[in-house]
């Protein structure tokens, strides 16, 4: 049994987007993130990377969302 996914609630959802698994560092490149459109950055720090996902998250309207008619 995977351990990790026994810890999670059956859905996720928005309280797990700050999933440090979006988040990874390139060597003096600067710190990236993955998000449903691609991959995101550099930025300077992880702080600033969190901080454009979470303005990110919030930008995203129900319109620009391709799934938004069938989740719950």
């Amino acid at each position: 049994m995977n351990t990790i996914s026994s810890n999670l609630p059956s859905r996720a959802g928005e309280n797990h987007r700050g999933n440090p698994d979006r988040y990874f560092h390139v060597m003096t490149e600067g710190w990236f993130i993955y998000t449903r459109e691609g991959v995101r950055g550099p930025f300077v720090d992880r702080n600033l990377a969190l901080s454009f996902l979470q303005s990110h998250i919030s930008d995203i309207k129900p319109s620009d969302d391709p799934s938004s008619s069938w989740r719950l």
